[in-house]
């Protein structure tokens, strides 16, 4: 039986620990904050260059000037920071971040990913 988007978030999300920084790429992990315990104290990275994320925006109040790295708005908690995107997959590759949980465009049944665009296909951005 497949799981749903949030479902395998939500699987994802007990990965994380107290006090981590996770990065999260676009699409699946985009979900994961919503699984967070509430008293958990994590900060979320988005390889655009934004530390400190919060949750998505109410309707109406979202700023098309703050977004993660699949171009969704999401707001920014006290003492977040904003940078190059040089300098934030410079963070991932030093293992400046606890966990990374990367997005796919396409998993094989034997676990190799795809992330390139589709042609014909609406794809917000390259995966890394």
């Amino acid at each position: 039986m497949a799981l749903d988007k949030n479902q395998i978030a939500k699987r994802i999300a007990k990965e994380v620990k107290e006090g981590y920084y996770v990065n999260l790429g676009i699409g699946i992990p985009t979900l994961v904050a919503n699984f967070i315990q509430d008293d958990m104290a994590v900060e979320f990275q988005s390889e655009n260059g934004v530390l400190g994320m919060g949750p998505f925006p109410y309707e109406g109040e979202e700023d098309a000037d703050v977004i993660n790295a699949g171009k969704q708005t999401i707001t920014t908690l006290p003492g977040a920071s904003f940078f190059d995107s040089a300098f934030s997959f410079g963070m991932i590759r030093t293992q400046k971040v606890d966990l990374t949980i990367l997005g796919a465009m396409e998993v094989s049944e034997n676990g190799d990913i795809a992330n390139w665009k589709i042609p014909g296909k609406m794809v917000k951005g390259m995966g890394g």
